[in-house]
């Protein structure tokens, strides 16, 4: 605890205009190394955010035969230098990690996974294994440095303003692309092809290789500029404006998932008890960006609704989605004790002829079907915990939290790829951040509970 000094008889309080208002008031010597670190933090996610939608992957190594396919390959992208910063930053300050670990319940659940994980890569070793456990592994780490990065009001402000601009530009070349009908292929900035076509529109995918990667790319930039409206003390249209533009350019991605997560924030904002004089603007202006992006750019939306439903007036997607299931229902049978490997799911799936080879489309049944029933458990922990912290957070949380968990339901990006990972890593950084923001924005709440995985 800091010792508190009596100010001298006669002397005038005031308060540095660079001061947190939710710190106590320090002295500049005992804040700098804290400051210091926190704006390291900032600037390491700052660069990741930046280099993942660099149009540059590459393919390390595959499978015999799957050189083209991204989902038994191991990809390496200019973004993995800075997760290797990333991790090397981590180690020098091993208690940011500690700290993501104080809940016994995260640690149970989290171990759980982990033993679970080394269980099944020894019983069915591949590099796709090694690779996505790496990759895991450097995603705790960039949990730890979004934390540390909203510890200092310059830190936050870079770290947040920064994914928020990157999310603004992404949105803005995807409604680009959708209007000239095709990527535009410029070396670094997107992938040449055409792409995906609904009624008389084009879906976007700005620096990624899909739309609905994109997506999530704009999701996550969405829970930042919230994060920074909230916190801001000084002009908050930036981040208004930030949202709209935001919401255009997920309307033009053409995702079901990403549509009903916008539905999820767009509740939350509305719902949320305090601070309504931020959160009714910000839902506003992602209605107006939504509608705009949605009406704008042809009529996609009315084609996929049409598609959606089939000749016979089944739902395709739900079809799509029960095929998907019944797919990691016969891997989970086949394999129920160690699952077919991390990482192998596709790849297991090529063991018999089949139309199409997909991933699970869902978390739960993607990690049953790998690392067995065990596995499908240890996540559902772990997911079922960061809804825990969602109720006792509040509407902040959820509005960072769940416009991304119809991905992870519904969709197969954020775990399954390379950028999806690391994406989901600053996203769950951002859900623990405003948990702490929280706690500190309301002096008379109890301490808000650490979100740790």
């Amino acid at each position: 605890m800091n010792p508190v000094v009596a100010p001298a008889p006669g002397a005038t309080l005031t308060t540095p205009p660079d001061a947190e208002l939710d710190e106590p008031d320090v002295s500049r010597a005992g804040r700098a190394p804290a400051d210091d670190e926190s704006r390291v933090a900032a600037t390491i996610i700052a660069l990741l955010m930046i280099t993942i939608p660099l149009a540059n992957a590459r393919i390390l190594w595959s499978v015999p035969g799957a050189s083209q396919d991204w989902t038994r390959s191991v990809i390496v992208a200019p973004f993995d230098l800075v997760l290797v910063l990333a991790v090397g930053w981590t180690i020098l300050h091993p208690q940011a990690l500690v700290e993501l670990f104080r809940s016994r319940a995260v640690q149970i659940a989290a171990g759980a996974y982990a033993a679970v994980f080394a269980i099944s890569l020894v019983a069915g070793f591949s590099w796709l294994g090694v690779n996505l456990g790496l990759r895991l592994g450097a995603g705790l780490a960039m949990i730890a440095l979004v934390s540390k990065g909203a510890e200092s009001a310059k830190g936050r402000q870079f770290m947040l303003g920064t994914i928020v601009v990157v999310g603004v530009l992404q949105a803005v070349l995807a409604m680009a692309q959708s209007a000239h009908g095709t990527a535009f292929g410029i070396d670094f900035i997107d992938y040449a092809g055409r792409l995906y076509p609904f009624g008389s529109s084009r879906a976007g995918r700005g620096g990624l290789g899909h739309p609905y990667h994109l997506a999530v790319l704009l999701t996550v930039a969405q829970g930042a500029a919230l994060l920074g409206l909230r916190h801001t003390r000084s002009a908050r249209w930036p981040w208004v404006a930030s949202l709209a533009v935001l919401g255009a350019g997920i309307a033009v991605t053409y995702t079901r998932a990403g549509a009903i997560g916008q539905v999820l924030l767009v509740i939350c904002l509305l719902l949320g008890r305090r601070d309504r004089r931020l959160m009714l603007p910000a839902a506003a202006a992602i209605v107006v960006g939504l509608l705009i992006g949605g009406v704008a750019f042809g009529d996609g939306w009315m084609a996929k609704s049409d598609v959606t439903i089939n000749a016979d007036g089944t739902q395709a997607m739900s079809s799509s989605r029960t095929e998907r299931l019944r797919e990691a229902k016969e891997l989970i049978s086949a394999n129920p004790v160690v699952g077919v490997g991390p990482g192998t799911y596709v790849d297991a799936l090529h063991a018999e002829k089949r139309v199409e080879y997909l991933p699970a489309h869902n978390l739960v049944a993607q990690d049953a079907a790998e690392m067995g029933i065990l596995g499908g458990i240890a996540v559902t922990a772990l997911l079922a915990l960061l809804g825990l912290r969602v109720v006792r957070g509040g509407a902040w949380t959820g509005a960072v939290v769940l416009p991304i968990v119809p991905f992870l339901l519904l969709d197969a990006y954020p775990y399954v790829f390379a950028t999806g990972i690391a994406l989901a890593a600053i996203w769950l950084g951002l859900a623990r951040v405003s948990l702490t923001a929280a706690a500190s924005a309301e002096p008379d709440a109890e301490p808000a509970p650490e979100l740790a995985s």
